[in-house]
């Protein structure tokens, strides 16, 4: 027997986070023009410093022996605090997006911690906290978006105002009723069973209550999601540049939903694997250029909602400034974040570079001299209309370096 319960497990199962109660099926309600937000985490430690490094300091090449990336292989981009940086070589479509100015980076930014574990420090980084703070209610994204249902310009989005592109919703978006988890795969959007199982729930949510208008709604929202996306060309998306891997996957579903105008507001994707502690260069290259291809590929896609898309990486920390005995390095503390956005103040290096002389570093690591909060706040504030930035930050003093533009 198909009871509620086994068809909000289905739903789970199949990719859908069942909608909560009273949450609309008219898509887009937020109106046309509002902003889009794509949060890129990446996990398990990206190494800021082979990504965006200063590749021609001596120090950094003691210190890293192996693995320091060269100067003449690396592309130029100008200077921090006096010091030279340099994209890795596999970033090349990124590099183009920095000469043209919509891409920014900010060197030595993170947390405020000193645990080195991914999943405490991810936790921490969803949730908006740092070491010596009060615990949060939720995620960020999420409290931003019960606050932006609040303020004066009313709903936060349309039924998939706020999805995570995976298998479920990320912590950032924890607390927001509509948070949706969307299976990488569109087809894959449904109730877990094909048209029969719908047809049952259908029929087993009829008239009213709280459980029948969330089935209805969740019912009602894959019907549009279905309908919409099979109205976007065969080809959608074919020629931007998308690869197979691990970030172009996700990218191009939320591109798709963009296009198919389902009101999407923000949306939250993982792209993993950064955890090199042996053979980093081996194992991060690849990886460089995964997230090349895929941001250019899906800025590409989308060259007709530029003016309202910004796109922000981030990662839990980046690693131990010196290389270990396997060519690799360890759990460390600052690393990169970029942005990437129609509105992005880009073409520049922003942060305050701590250096690399051992009175420089923070227990071995490359010191956190922007909290990555001020990006993130930053972004919400200019570009997602947020009134409330205490509310979202409740330790955090608003604070912009100037990343973006209102």
């Amino acid at each position: 027997m198909i009871t509620r319960r086994n068809f909000l497990n289905a739903t789970a199962t199949a990719g859908l986070t069942p909608l909560a109660t009273g949450v609309s099926a008219a898509f887009g309600a937020a109106g046309p023009a509002e902003d889009i937000l794509i949060v890129v985490f990446l996990r398990f430690g990206a190494c800021g410093l082979t990504l965006v490094p200063p590749a021609d300091d001596g120090i950094y090449h003691d210190l890293r022996p192996t693995i320091a990336v060269s100067a003449k292989d690396a592309m130029p981009i100008g200077t921090l605090d006096g010091t030279p940086f340099f994209l890795h070589p596999n970033l090349k479509e990124l590099k183009a997006l920095y000469d043209e100015k919509s891409l920014a980076i900010v060197h030595a930014a993170g947390i405020h911690t000193e645990s080195r574990s991914h999943f405490v420090s991810q936790d921490m980084m969803e949730r908006a906290s740092a070491d010596g703070e009060r615990p949060v209610t939720g995620g960020w994204l999420g409290r931003h978006m019960n606050a932006r249902s609040l303020n004066s310009r009313g709903a936060a989005g349309g039924a998939l105002s706020a999805i995570t592109a995976g298998a479920e919703v990320n912590i950032a978006l924890q607390g927001y009723s509509g948070a949706v988890a969307v299976p990488n795969v569109l087809a894959l959007f449904t109730v877990l069973g094909g048209d029969n199982s719908r047809k049952v729930i259908e029929a087993m949510n009829t008239g009213t209550g709280a459980q029948v208008a969330s089935g209805q709604s969740t019912l009602a929202t894959l019907q549009t999601v279905k309908t919409r996306v099979a109205t976007l060309p065969a080809d959608d998306g074919n020629d931007a540049g998308y690869t197979t891997g691990a970030l172009s996957t996700p990218l191009r579903t939320v591109a798709k939903l963009i296009k198919a105008d389902v009101g999407l507001r923000v949306a939250t994707v993982d792209f993993g694997g950064w955890d090199q502690h042996a053979r980093l260069t081996q194992g991060i290259n690849p990886l460089a250029l995964e997230l090349s291809q895929g941001l250019a590929a899906f800025w590409k896609d989308l060259k007709t909602y530029r003016n309202r898309l910004t796109i922000v990486t981030m990662t839990e920390f980046g690693r131990r400034v010196e290389e270990n005995a396997s060519g690799g390095t360890d759990h460390g503390s600052a690393s990169v974040m970029m942005a990437l956005g129609g509105a992005v103040n880009g073409g520049k290096l922003y942060g305050k570079w701590p250096g690399l002389k051992p009175g420089d570093l923070h227990a071995g690591d490359l010191a956190v001299t922007t909290d990555y909060r001020q990006v993130l706040q930053e972004i919400l504030v200019k570009r997602r209309g947020e009134t409330t930035p205490k509310a979202i930050f409740p330790t955090l003093a608003y604070d912009p370096i100037g990343i973006v533009r209102a």
